[in-house]
Order: structure tokens, then sequence, then C-alpha cells
């Protein structure tokens, strides 16, 4: 019988963690697959005895819980997670499900990822949203962000967390400090096979969500932070590109002022003064982007698969 594992963060949706585990239940009866669930309690104010409250089990084999010292958000919740996983080679060799617990991945698509990963087992797939349902303002400002991240990084990000992560790729994603602030964009920065299937948005279980206006604002940034050397180059550029048009921009007012019969309007001093301001605001903005490349390019990097046992407290075993 197949295995597969689910890693899940949680953070005080305990209620919704335990509809997931039925839910789950249910699918891998369906699809004759056994799984072991992992749930990262991403700093918790409580967490209720959680065996009590499930029914009989069979084909959720094992879970355990992973116990944060303090809340890091889920991106950095699923890289403690995997990273984990990873030091215990336990479940190595099967297919490793990253999902949120609240209902919105569906259990339902598992088997969709999986018969995906049957046609490219070294990919991976994750779940992209073909119809998405929620309200006006998130929708916007979703949208806002992807040409933001599109205009600054050059590349287009239209998934979240929810993918099938082949056995062999765990190891090397826990190496690469960029998934540490935004997993998927992480992967895409990472230049691993990954391909995308085609699913609709699930309604949450339970309770609400914690996602508000700073919470989308700080998720959208972790993203943009993934590509920070890109960004620096493309602002660098853009500063240069300025200060060229304002040299330009000079040279021909000069040029007519001095070279041409034509006459000059009052207004040309202003512009010139405004034209020298620019230019003199763009060289201080590209001085200190370099500066900033330099800094960031000899800060210590932050490896997952080293540096996650500074914030796992402990692990405990449900099941």
């Amino acid at each position: 019988m197949r295995e597969i594992t689910i890693i899940t963060p949680v953070y005080n949706d305990w209620a919704a963690f335990i509809l997931l585990v039925e839910e789950t239940e249910k699918v891998a009866k369906e699809n004759a697959f056994r799984v072991n669930i992992i749930a990262v309690n991403d700093g918790s104010v409580y967490v209720p005895k959680i065996r009590d409250d499930l029914g009989e089990l069979l084909h959720v084999v094992s879970i355990r819980l992973m116990h944060l010292s303090r809340n890091l958000g889920h991106q950095r919740s699923i890289a403690v997670g995997l990273s984990a996983l990873n030091k215990m080679h336990k479940e190595a060799d099967t297919p490793i499900i990253v999902m949120d617990c609240d209902g919105e991945d569906k259990p339902s698509d598992i088997p969709r990822l999986l018969a995906e990963h049957d046609r490219h087992s070294n990919s991976i797939i994750f779940a992209q949203r073909a119809r998405r349902s929620e309200g006006f303002f998130f929708t916007l400002f979703y949208k806002i962000f992807k040409l933001f991240f599109r205009i600054l990084t050059g590349s287009t990000i239209s998934f979240g967390n929810f993918c099938l992560i082949p056995p062999g790729a765990l190891e090397k994603i826990v190496y690469y400090q960029e998934v540490w602030n935004h997993f998927a964009a992480g992967i895409m920065h990472s230049n691993l096979k990954w391909k995308t299937i085609s699913t609709n948005r699930g309604l949450r279980y339970a309770g609400k969500s914690h996602m508000n206006l700073v919470s989308l604002v700080l998720h959208g940034l972790s993203a943009i932070s993934v590509y920070t050397e890109t960004v620096y180059v493309r602002l660098i550029l853009t500063s240069f590109l300025v200060i060229i048009l304002d040299i330009i921009g000079f040279i021909i007012l000069l040029y007519v002022k001095y070279l041409t019969p034509l006459a000059i309007p009052g207004w040309a001093t202003n512009v010139a003064v405004g034209l020298v301001l620019i230019m003199l605001q763009a060289i201080l903005f590209l001085t200190i982007l370099s500066f900033a490349v330099l800094g960031y390019r000899s800060m210590k990097m932050f490896i997952p698969a080293i540096d996650f046992e500074n914030y796992l407290r402990k692990t405990e075993i449900i099941v």
C-alpha cells in the first residue's frame, strides 16, 4: 500500500486540524494509501488533547506534533517541519504533501497530486487554484501583489504552499535559505523542477482566518524578499536609467540655450534645477543600494536544515 507524509502548520486551528485528519482518513481509505501526518504547532496559545477527539484511524497511521518555541508564521513553520523530517529520515522515501490545515487545501486533491507525481516523478507538483473564492479586497490586493512581484522580480507566482515534494527533493529544499521566508517563492528561485495542476479552493473547516491586511502585506514582501538580489539589480539599473535620462535632458537644455537661436522660456531654469535634484537623488539611491547589496552578500546564510533546531522545542507522538 502506498504511503505519504503530510506536513501542515497549525496555529490555534485545532478544530480545523481534527477535521483535516478525519477528511484525510476518508480520502486515504477511498484511494488505498497510508498517511503519516506531521502537524507543526506554530506557538499556539493552547493545544487540546487531540487523540480524544479523533475517531478510529486505520489509514492515518501516525500523527506527530512538532512544538515550536514561538510563533514563526506558517512559511517558517513549514521550513522547520521539512527540516526536522529530513533529519529523521523516517519517511524520506515517501512523497511529502505540504498543505494548510484549515480546509482551503483539500485532501481530495491529494490523489491528483500523486497521479501527476507518477507522470513526473522528479518534479515538485504545486496545486494552482483555478478558481478563487476570497472577497473583493483580498482578490484586489492579491492581483496588485502579483503585479509588483512581476515588476520587481521578473517572475510570476500563481500558487501557494499546497504541493507534493518527491522523496529525492527534500534534502535539497531544506538547504535553500529562501524557503525560510516564503516556501513557494523559494522553490521557484531554487531552479528545482516544478509543475502545477489546476485545483479549486476549498471551504474553511472551522474558525476564522488569521490572515489580515498586515499579514497579507508581510506575506507579499516575504515572497519578494526571496529575490532580494534580483530586486536590487533591477533598482540599480533603474537608477542608472534615471541618471542617464537626466543627463540627456540637461544636455538638451544647454544645447538649445547656447547653440541654437531658439528662445528659452523662463521655466527652463526651474526644469534644469529639477533635473539636477532628481539626478542627485538617483545617485544617492544608487549608492545606498550598492552598499545594501554588499552588506546582504556578506551576511551569514540561514540554512533551515542546520538552524531549525533553534526553534523546535519538542516532538509529541499522538498516534
